[in-house]
């Protein structure tokens, strides 16, 4: 097996057990990441820092229901399109999908974005809409964390449309389409929630 065949479609590549125990993984190290920044969820795509502190449980019960939300949706959707539709199949396609979302909060740490977002913010409110007296070598690299970010993002919902269509055995584009417009909107009304 290729490393290229799992990052084109780890559903149809990888065993079950192995998505979930990888999701699973991946729910538990994130959510604890989350917490050592202070930040908790704001949808499933974002974050944001929140006026006061956050415990380990509140950013459990915050990721948890980011993972409950889209599945129940996602299983839904699954179930109208095809009664075969596996309950495992949709929740290893929601716990995987947030890699990239994963990849993109460690880079911004590792970038320390927060003392970056921090200067350009100062930099606004002091007049200098050039942002003259911030570093360029942090805007490039902020500006090159941009790009990645969105690429990781469209990565993501390239994702959900790989495990969906293995989920319900889908190969219509229209109803790829929706997929990605249910998980979209859903997010939308998570966020004025949270």
């Amino acid at each position: 097996m290729k490393v290229k065949q799992i990052f084109q479609n780890p559903f149809a590549e990888l065993p079950e057990w192995k998505l979930f125990f990888a999701g699973v993984i991946g729910f538990l190290l994130s959510s604890y990441v989350i917490y050592l920044s202070g930040q908790q969820f704001n949808g499933f795509m974002h974050f944001y820092k929140p006026d006061i502190g956050v415990s380990i449980w509140a950013v459990l019960g915050v990721h948890a229901y980011m993972v409950l939300a889209p599945f129940t949706l996602l299983y839904g959707a699954g179930m109208l399109l095809n009664r075969r539709t596996r309950i495992i199949d949709v929740m290893n396609v929601v716990l995987i999908i947030p890699f990239p979302l994963y990849l993109a909060l460690f880079l911004g740490k590792l970038l320390n974005q927060d003392k970056f977002t921090d200067q350009v913010l100062k930099a606004v409110q002091n007049g200098d809409h050039t942002l003259a007296g911030v570093d360029k070598t942090e805007l490039f690299l902020f500006g090159m964390f941009g790009i990645i970010s969105l690429l990781l993002l469209f990565y993501q919902f390239y994702l959900l449309v790989k495990g969906m269509n293995v989920a319900v055995n889908n190969k219509k584009i229209g109803i790829s389409i929706v997929f990605v417009a249910l998980y979209f909107i859903l997010d939308l009304c998570i966020q004025f929630n949270f």
